[in-house]
């Protein structure tokens, strides 16, 4: 307690002095001067807020012409595109901002707006059956760009050729777009069935030979409906193979093979094998159902009239093995 009573005592005459607020208050007045003095004298000359360029005309001028007079102000240009308007002449800057005479500091960016010309269409080569050299020259060539070139699933009897291709030959496409291609693995180990597409059209016969893993190649294929093919349908090929299908009548000598045997089915009655099935069971057939009475008429024969015709014989009946042990 006589500490603290101490310190005010030895405080209070330097309070009541005038001297000390004297001094007080020219320090606060110095400080606000320096404040001054670095907001308008040192900060200006630092930042060079005094310095100011009239931003200039650049609309309706082409974006070449424009960016050239905007550096030459000492300010930076910045493209901005806009939709394609054919009422305007193409590539010429339509608005600017800031806009002209705007008194801005140098370095500023200036946004000018460019009525861009709708790009270049191309068509897309049809590059499939091509080796991947030649298809990325057709390629390029048609100012397109080559993108990724990926393994394909799809089989063909030329490994490194191109199966498939996004987007699709013949296709309008911006020039400069990419190109996606698939290649060949080549001819597969696995066989498949060549399927039957005779009088199918030649697109839904191509989607047929694709489905089932094999090749066609469409150049080959001129009339609306196909009559017959290399190898004929039916046989076993590997995967990948090439087919070749014909619009035109076939030769005398063409013998297609038989259409293979369709695969046993279960009947609607309980599920037995069919005939020629290789479960090992095999029904015999009959022309009409057996039956143990031998005094019922088989389906299809007439009951005997009332006079001294004899009725027919009874039917057949199975061999029944007997036990005789």
């Amino acid at each position: 307690m006589g500490k603290i009573t101490d310190s005010i005592n030895w405080m209070a005459p330097v309070v009541r002095s005038k001297q000390f607020w004297l001094m007080l208050g020219g320090a606060a007045g110095a400080f606000c001067l320096f404040l001054l003095l670095l907001n308008f004298a040192v900060m200006p000359l630092w930042t060079r807020h005094d310095a100011a360029v009239s931003v200039p005309e650049i609309r309706e001028m082409q974006a070449e012409e424009a960016v050239s007079v905007l550096r030459d102000a000492g300010l930076r240009a910045e493209l901005r595109e806009q939709p394609f308007n054919p009422n305007i002449t193409a590539d010429m800057v339509v608005d600017q901002n800031p806009l002209p005479n705007t008194m801005v500091k140098p370095g500023r960016r200036v946004y000018y707006y460019v009525n861009a010309s709708p790009r270049e269409m191309v068509s897309v080569p049809d590059v499939r059956t091509r080796s991947e050299g030649v298809a990325r020259d057709d390629i390029r060539a048609a100012g397109l760009i080559v993108g990724d070139i990926l393994l394909d699933t799809l089989h063909n009897p030329f490994e490194g050729t191109v199966t498939r291709q996004t987007p699709q030959g013949g296709h309008m496409v911006p020039r400069g777009s990419r190109v996606i291609l698939w290649l060949s693995p080549g001819i597969g180990l696995n066989q498949v069935r060549l399927p039957n597409i005779e009088g199918l059209r030649p697109e839904d016969a191509r989607r047929e030979i694709l489905a089932a893993g094999l090749w066609v190649a469409e150049s080959a294929v001129r009339g609306d409906t196909i009559r017959w093919t290399e190898p004929r349908h039916g046989t076993l090929l590997r995967e990948g193979t090439e087919v070749k299908m014909h619009t035109s009548e076939p030769p005398e000598d063409y013998n297609p093979p038989p259409s293979p045997p369709r695969e046993p089915t279960e009947d609607s009655t309980g599920g037995m094998p069919l005939p020629g099935d290789s479960g090992g069971v095999i029904m015999q057939e009959f022309p009409f159902p057996i039956v143990d009475d031998p005094q019922v008429d088989p389906p299809g024969e007439t009951p005997p009239d009332n006079g001294n015709r004899p009725a027919p014989p009874a039917p057949p009946r199975p061999p029944v093995d007997r036990d005789d042990g």
